[in-house]
C-alpha cells in the first residue's frame, strides 16, 4: 500500500505543479491580479488533503469495505471545510468572488478529486 500511495502522491504532484504553472502563466498574460500565497497555498492545501484522504482510504480499505465511499465523501466533506473557513473568507472580503478567484482554489480541487476518484476506483477493481 505505501507503493500505491507513494506513486499516487508522485503523479499527483507532477499534475499540480503543472496546472500550478499553467495557472500562474495564464493569469499573467491576461493580467488578473491574484494574490500568488494564495494560489499557491490552495494547490499545497489540495495536495496534502487529497494525499491524507487517499492513504486513509488505503490504510482502511481491508477493514472498511464497505464504508469507503463514505469515507471518500467525508474527505470531499473536509475539503470543502476547509474552502469555506479558510479560502471563503478571503475571496468574499470585496463582496464578490470572481472566476478567477473561483479558479484558485476549484482547479486544484477539481485535479485533486480526478486523481483520488480514479486512484481508488482503480484499487477497488483489483480487489
Amino acid at each position: 500500500m505505501k507503493k500505491k500511495l507513494l506513486f499516487f502522491g508522485l503523479k499527483l504532484g507532477i499534475s499540480l505543479i503543472i496546472a500550478f504553472l499553467l495557472q500562474s502563466i495564464i493569469f499573467n498574460k491576461l493580467s488578473v491580479t491574484y494574490s500568488f500565497d494564495l494560489l499557491l497555498s490552495s494547490y499545497i492545501v489540495n495536495f496534502f488533503l487529497a494525499f491524507i484522504i487517499v492513504g486513509t482510504i488505503l490504510l482502511y480499505v481491508n477493514k472498511l469495505k464497505s464504508y469507503i465511499g463514505f469515507l471518500f465523501m467525508l474527505g470531499s466533506f473536509i475539503k470543502f471545510g476547509v474552502f469555506f473557513i479558510f479560502f471563503y473568507p478571503i475571496f468574499k472580503e470585496n463582496g464578490i468572488i470572481s472566476s478567477f478567484e473561483f479558479s484558485l482554489f476549484f482547479i486544484p480541487y477539481m485535479i485533486c478529486l480526478l486523481y483520488e476518484t480514479f486512484s481508488l476506483t482503480s484499487i477497488l477493481n483489483k480487489m
